[in-house]
């Protein structure tokens, strides 16, 4: 009885309460729902989840696994997803409301293999004359810039906003590509879907993908431990960083 009174309250509290608070994720990006008070202790709770309530009448297709619910949104708007959890004796002790804004990705994906920054002319086509060098003072020396170390500086700071990321595989359905996600998410890898346009073919393709990595050595090592569990060839590409 103590239990039904404490839900019925909740439920007054919840619908008297002011606009929900939408949490911003990405599109094609993977969301796990879970409850934040019972995950810890799932294996003592039956999770009953309705389906996620997305912008348009299309269903959102879903995944349930132990006591969580996990959806890829592929539109931009708002989604609801309900859940009621019960106790051993089939009783509602308590009910939640999630509440997603799905955005569209920010970041463009680049080729996998980076331009050099700056491009050095070995062969230059005019010959310059020897003319007498006027001899410096250690003052002047000291006053004149190193264009080699500023050029390479300014390449150590373009080079820190490169972010990588592991391509696993690539579909041209999003059914394929999320057979290959899910695989890796029961792997505990936090696998996401990257939808491509190709221009010159006209056609959509979707990337599998793992990862958003600053640092090149961590995402190889990440890539290697990827491929002993998958036994499958991945490749690394790179995104560069918005540029705000």
């Amino acid at each position: 009885m103590q239990k039904l009174i404490h839900f019925a309250i909740l439920l007054v509290f919840t619908a008297c309460g002011s606009n929900p608070d939408y949490q911003e994720v990405m599109v094609n990006k993977t969301v796990k729902v879970f409850s934040q008070d019972y995950h810890d202790d799932a294996e003592n709770y039956t999770f009953k989840w309705e389906s996620p309530a997305g912008p348009s009448k299309i269903a959102v297709p879903f995944d349930l696994k132990n006591d969580m619910l996990i959806f890829s949104p592929e539109l931009e708007g708002d989604y609801q997803i309900h859940l009621s959890i019960t106790d051993i004796s089939d009783d509602v002790i308590a009910e939640e409301l999630f509440y997603y804004r799905a955005i569209a990705e920010t970041l463009e994906v680049a080729i996998a293999i980076a331009k050099p920054e700056l491009e050095i002319n070995e062969h230059p086509s005019t010959a310059i004359k020897p003319t007498k060098k006027k001899k410096r003072s250690n003052k002047e020396k000291g006053k004149r810039s190193n264009p080699a170390k500023k050029q390479k500086k300014k390449n150590v700071i373009k080079n820190k906003d490169i972010h990588y990321t592991i391509q696993v595989a690539a579909w041209p359905s999003l059914e394929l590509a999320r057979i290959d996600q899910l695989k890796l998410i029961e792997e505990g890898l936090d696998a996401y879907i990257q939808r491509h346009y190709r221009n010159k073919r006209d056609e959509v393709w979707y990337r599998v993908r793992i990862g958003n990595f600053t640092n090149k050595n961590k995402a190889q090592k990440i890539q290697d431990q990827i491929e002993s569990i998958t036994h499958a060839k991945t490749w690394l590409d790179i995104i560069p960083s918005e540029k705000k």
